[in-house]
């Protein structure tokens, strides 16, 4: 029984890194198609609210909600205190 289960190790070991090949490939191709695995932390230091411009520049939060622009993502940011994040540019 003992050799058994170390060639199973030795078989689970061979699979690591064909994972991580696959993992790599993975991340690589959200990266072109311009999904990143991480999410934005949003500049709220860079708006003086309240008031936050009309630009139409609509961002994705992590709540799964779009917000019209950066700014009024950090508006709900600062009314709720949820540390919401930037999943991507655009709606959700």
């Amino acid at each position: 029984m003992a050799g058994r289960g170390g060639r199973m190790g030795l078989a689970a070991l061979r699979l690591v890194p064909l994972l991580l090949v696959w993992w790599d490939s993975a991340a690589s191709l959200n990266t072109q198609f311009g999904e990143t695995s991480e999410y934005r932390t949003p500049n709220c230091y860079q708006y003086k609210l309240p008031g936050c411009p009309r630009d139409f520049s609509p961002v994705c939060g992590s709540d799964m909600s779009t917000y019209p622009n950066e700014c009024t993502l950090c508006m709900k940011i600062r009314e709720d205190g949820h540390d919401i994040k930037i999943i991507r540019s655009g709606p959700c």
